[in-house]
């Protein structure tokens, strides 16, 4: 379930590079790496970008309009620091850009550029392993609610839309403003992954997605994912900081190569 991934997993054969817009959300645990390690270990560059070159978009629109200009200046800087993945700290948007980068990050997903919310680096390199390894789509999940049998509920407000059967637009959990995303996924097998900053640690494990919800008072996209007592555990004692990701299909035995 947890183990030591191996220089397969880690090492990207193409040199890659991932921009962090912004520096990780304060709350966030063990969300920072060493930058020459990652590098080393991984063959990836990290680059610092200031979060002024989209907060300086200044108040947009609240609604569609305003999400899809973060969009398009996250889709510029993409481009401009030839970038394959990117990291946003999206709470700076609140309260300068009065809107949110759920739908920009969802669209760069959708598009093939793993895009992570909190300025989340280790939730990045672990989506940029799941691309390369299995090709899958990632949703980016907090643990809402872990229950001694191995049933969790995992939920966020952003995802790609190629994962869902439907989805519908909502406002922001916590700010209650801007875009964010209600989606429904469809049930079946799923792995639930993450890798520690320090890239030692890494969980996959196989679980099956049973249900989706809607409740007013968590992050938009809800779903119920049945596992097993020990990866509860896990949860109460020792998990791999905040955000884990989900993804489509069995995949915990490819990802231990």
């Amino acid at each position: 379930m947890v183990f030591s991934p191996s220089k397969s997993v880690l090492w990207s054969p193409e040199k890659l590079r991932l921009g962090v817009v912004g520096k990780p959300s304060d709350w966030l645990i063990a969300s920072t790496v060493n930058y020459d390690d990652v590098l080393r270990r991984m063959n990836i560059e990290i680059v610092d970008i200031p979060i002024e070159r989209v907060t300086s978009l200044g108040e947009v629109d609240p609604g569609m309009a305003g999400a899809e200009a973060i969009y398009a200046r996250l889709k510029e800087l993409v481009v401009e620091y030839d970038l394959q993945g990117v990291t946003l700290r999206c709470f700076d948007l609140l309260k300068t850009v009065k809107n949110t980068g759920c739908i920009a990050l969802s669209k760069l997903n959708d598009e093939g550029i793993p895009a992570a919310c909190e300025g989340d680096i280790p939730t990045l390199l672990t989506m940029m392993i799941i691309q390369r390894l299995t090709g899958e789509l990632c949703f980016q999940v907090n643990p809402a609610r872990v229950q001694a049998d191995g049933k969790m509920l995992f939920a966020h407000c952003t995802l790609p839309l190629g994962m869902t059967e439907k989805h519908e637009y909502t406002t922001h959990f916590e700010s209650g403003i801007g875009v964010a995303i209600h989606g429904d996924l469809p049930t079946g097998d799923y792995t639930l992954v993450k890798m520690s900053g320090d890239m030692e640690r890494m969980l996959a494990v196989d679980v099956t997605l049973e249900r989706c919800q809607f409740e007013p008072n968590l992050c938009r996209t809800q779903v119920w994912v049945q596992s097993t007592p020990e990866v509860s555990e896990y949860f109460y004692t020792n998990p791999i900081a905040n955000h884990h990701v989900l993804i489509r299909g069995h995949h915990e035995n490819s990802l231990k190569v």
